[in-house]
């Protein structure tokens, strides 16, 4: 019962109370009660896959990281703004060179054997997030048809088995290899200088740069994994909608009160026609999503 089912359940009953002589007011009420429990599921399913992948990234993030290597890297930071030596650390420079520090040895990932393995994972949570992105286009255009029995799971492995061969994947991995190197390097960046103003020691220094890097965690890495696959869930229900000669697609938001101003002026902008479709998600931890009605012929093997 999460809350933009428990608001659904109250707008439902009050409209009923309010329409009760309608002959069809019940089988809308319960109508509404449905579409809400599949949305529910909908975003529950991307969750657990979204904290399923980011756990995978993050394992192989953090055997990349060598500590002889951070030790390195805060060593030549601290030289370089002068906190190795009997004087005052410049203070001016400390944030530009803890950056630069951070942005030296983050780059130097890419030359180690680990990094196709890092490169692989977040391939693959790219392609689980486009999947599951298909099976909810599907489950939608199933609510709205009034088509029950679509099995998830075998819908998901079907989607995630055609895109085995999806060249682009592989490119859409390394763009956000890109963005987690450099909002790692941020994060990193800011541990340093911090550090370095408050007159951390060494060995405080090298604590902190390890923990920003391997914390169970790590927020550059969650942040990213999550943007990643939700950008390709919604590219996935926008190409499986393509795919299948749909016009015209509403955009939806998540429905309770944290949702931003402008997912909700696109969503009331809805129906948007396909081709000038506003590109989602609109911003990272946004969780909008497409919607429309399409045909189920090509999908009869995810019912049961």
């Amino acid at each position: 019962m999460t809350e933009r089912v428990r608001a659904a359940c109250t707008a439902a009953v009050q409209t009923a109370i309010e329409h009760a002589d309608d002959p069809r007011i019940l089988e809308v009420t319960i109508d509404l009660g449905k579409l809400e429990g599949m949305w529910a599921l909908l975003f529950q399913r991307r969750e657990e896959q979204q904290a399923k992948h980011t756990r995978l990234v993050a394992d192989v993030w953090r055997q990349l990281i060598d500590r002889d290597s951070v030790v390195a890297m805060v060593d030549r930071f601290r030289q370089r703004v002068g906190l190795a030596e009997a004087q005052d650390p410049d203070k001016s420079n400390t944030a530009t060179e803890a950056l630069a520090a951070a942005k030296a040895m983050l780059h130097a990932l890419a030359d180690l054997t680990g990094w196709t393995t890092l490169r692989a994972a977040i391939r693959e949570a790219i392609a689980a997030g486009r999947a599951e992105g298909m099976v909810n286009a599907v489950a939608i255009g199933a609510e709205r048809a009034g088509r029950i029995g679509l099995d998830w799971n075998i819908a998901f492995n079907d989607a995630y088995q055609s895109l085995e061969r999806l060249d682009e994947l592989w490119g859409n991995a390394d763009g956000w290899l890109g963005r987690t190197i450099d909002r790692a390097a941020g994060d990193l960046g800011r541990a340093l200088a911090n550090a370095a103003e408050s007159g951390a020691s060494r060995d405080e220094m090298i604590n902190a740069a390890m923990d920003v890097l391997t914390s169970s965690d790590a927020d550059a890495v969650a942040f990213v994994v999550d943007w990643a696959m939700t950008t390709a869930a919604d590219e996935g229900a926008l190409s499986l909608y393509r795919s299948e000669g749909v016009l015209q697609v509403d955009v939806i938001s998540a429905g309770d009160g944290i949702v931003c101003s402008a997912c909700l002026d696109v969503e009331a902008s809805s129906p948007w026609d396909i081709l000038d479709a506003p590109p989602i998600p609109l911003h990272p931890i946004c969780r909008c999503c497409y919607a429309a009605d399409v045909s189920l012929a090509h999908f009869a093997a995810w019912f049961a």
